[in-house]
């Protein structure tokens, strides 16, 4: 029988392979009593089965984007993984500074809202659809136009025809909501 191992990415403390094994993703330094690498990824976070691509874009990007993840009580959530240089995964949905009141911007399960929506007196209503015209916004769609004002690069969008068309997104001159410019 071959000892084939399926290599995922680079551990981020060591630089080794990150491979995966029955129980989760391993660093090749983390194995046998000599282990000199600490790094070890659940296959399983949040009650959720986590796939090789998603472990493998978290290794290289360091952030991801997910949706699915479950409290004990089974209420589901998405919520933004990220690794420290450490190689520990933490859950964080914090994304970025709401532009119009600078409140939190925490990703939900149809937008991302300002934490500040329930403050009395002065709510704040700025919100960005995860969805806008076909396009999923990724997490620095959501952090550019929270800092720049608008994405760096056109976006892939779909009209009501189903005609394709490209447009960069930007903050509304009043900073209420996402406009294509």
């Amino acid at each position: 029988m071959d000892n084939e191992t399926t290599i995922i990415g680079r551990c981020p403390v060591c630089g080794r392979n990150v491979v995966k094994t029955c129980k989760g993703y391993r660093c090749e330094n983390n194995t046998g009593e000599d282990g000199k690498c600490g790094l070890f990824i659940n296959g399983v976070i949040g009650n959720r089965k986590m796939s090789d691509d998603e472990i493998a874009e978290l290794l290289e990007k360091r952030s991801i984007l997910l949706d699915g993840f479950a409290t004990k009580e089974w209420k589901a959530f998405p919520t933004v993984l990220v690794m420290g240089d450490d190689g520990v995964i933490s859950m964080e949905s914090i994304v970025a500074r709401c532009p119009r009141c600078g409140g939190e911007i925490r990703v939900g399960t149809k937008a991302f809202n300002c934490s500040n929506y329930r403050q009395e007196g002065n709510p704040c209503d700025f919100v960005i659809w995860r969805n806008i015209g076909g396009h999923l916004m990724t997490l620095d769609d959501v952090r550019e136009i929270c800092a720049d004002g608008v994405t760096s690069r056109e976006i892939e969008m779909y009209g009501e025809n189903g005609a394709i068309y490209r447009r960069k997104l930007g903050l509304s001159p009043d900073k209420t909501k996402v406009i294509k410019v």
